[in-house]
This record gives structure tokens, sequence and C-alpha cells, in this order.
């Protein structure tokens, strides 16, 4: 599966017809202006619209979307270097709007420490067919930590798993006595874990605490801000407490930690 890049997406809600004749020009001279941009592309083909991502200082992100009449001239438009202004830039297809939502990589957390990786993989098998489950041991106490990755082979497997939600919108599935969280997990750079950034930054204000990453992992043990894995907080960026940890508080939405 490709891996998604900070502003590898189209922007509008379009229709898949669309999408098809979309690309992303990258690497743009800040000086680069739409006219130019126009002015170079046109002579691959019919141009229906030209997106230049600007700044509030309204100068150049160094990025744009182009769309043509004709999608027909986008596979050997990708395939040629191109250079603007002097500079040479990258030309790739647009993600099309119905794949920005998707991955093949699950989070599960509130995982007890006597669930075996066997019992994991059995349950989630159902879904699809698993690639790996990676899981994190706790370098001072060497055991494994509360949560996993389970990387599937296609997409459609963890739209399964979720019921096609998206973060911060999650699924609880039991194995046995156990209720394990379980949502979409995206690499970083993608534009859902960048809202979601802004949202923690957000209910952090509301709820002073210290700072969890974007998915609350270090709820489950893990943290990407070196807080130490035995610290427990009441409750991560999405509402939910710590797991297996009794007697404390509601989450910041109300719901109860594992």
């Amino acid at each position: 599966m490709a891996g998604y890049t900070d502003e590898n997406y189209a922007t509008d809600d379009t229709v898949d017809d669309i999408d098809s004749r979309k690309i992303i020009v990258r690497l743009l001279d800040e000086k680069t202006t739409r006219e130019t941009i126009q002015s170079y592309f046109s002579t691959f083909g019919t141009i229906s619209d030209i997106d230049l991502k600007m700044s509030v200082d309204m100068t150049s992100r160094g990025f744009c979307f182009i769309t043509f009449a004709d999608g027909s001239v986008i596979d050997k438009l990708v395939e040629e270097t191109h250079t603007i202004d002097s500079k040479e830039v990258v030309v790739a297809r647009a993600i099309p709007y119905k794949d920005r939502t998707k991955t093949n990589k699950l989070f599960v957390g509130g995982l007890p420490e006597s669930l075996t990786e066997d019992e994991i993989s059995k349950f989630f098998d159902q879904f699809g067919t698993i690639e790996k489950i990676e899981t994190v041991i706790d370098q001072e106490t060497q055991r494994r930590k509360h949560f996993c990755f389970i990387v599937f082979t296609s997409t459609e497997a963890v739209e399964k798993a979720v019921n096609g939600k998206n973060p911060p919108r999650s699924v609880v599935h039991k194995i046995g006595k156990f209720r394990l969280e379980c949502r979409k997990k995206f690499p970083e750079g993608h534009p859902i874990q960048k809202k979601f950034k802004e949202m923690r930054k957000q209910q952090m204000e509301v709820y002073p605490g210290p700072s969890l990453d974007t998915f609350g992992y270090s709820c489950y043990g893990y943290s990407s801000y070196g807080y130490p894995a035995t610290f427990q907080p009441s409750y991560h960026t999405f509402g939910y407490g710590g797991p297996l940890r009794p007697n404390c508080q509601r989450g910041a939405f109300g719901y109860r930690p594992y």
C-alpha cells in the first residue's frame, strides 16, 4: 500500500470522474503564479481548473491541484520530468476523495496482558487477511503495552472492523470478557491526523493536563512525547481513560476508562 504524504490530497468533495482527471503538483517555487502554471500545463491538454494553495499571508504553499478536461493525458504527464520557473516540480495523480479516509492499519487499545497474540489474530482474522500485528514492549517492565496495531493486506478489512468510522470515532470489540477499542490508524502527515492534532490542542485548553499524542496512545502505556510508560492519565484526547485502572475519573466526554 502506498504511503500517504502531507499534501497529497485533493481538498474539494468531488465526484469520482473529476478526481480521475486531477493531478497534484508539489515543490512549486513560492513565486510561481497561477498564470505560469496555466501556461505550462495547458500544453498537455485543456485545463478545467487550477487550485493553487495559498497561506493566510497570500504566499504560495508550494503545491496546487490541476483538473484536466480529459483524464487520459495524466498517464503520460506523471511519467515525465517537469521544470517550472527553473525549479523541478513533482507531479502525481491526486488521491481520489473516496480513498483519502482509508488505511490498512488498525489501532487496538485496552489490551490486557492475558490476551495472547494468537487470540488477537484469531478474532480479527474475521475482517480480512492479517499481514502482521505490531506490539510495543515497555523497556522498563519488559511487558507488552496495552495496545497494538494490526496491519491488514487490504483497506477493506479495516473498514469492516470499524464499520467505516473515522477517528475520533471508534468501535468496541469484545474478545471474551475483554473490551477493545478499535479505530483507524493513519500515517504521520495524513490530513485526518492533522485535524485531530488541532482537536487535541483545543481540548487540552478545556481539559488541562499532559500533552498526549493524537490518538491517545499514552493511555495504553505509549507516548510519542516522552512520558514514562507507567504514567496513566485519567483521560486522553478523546475522553477515554487509561486501561485497567480502577476508580479513575470519567473521560473528557463522560466515557469510563477501560
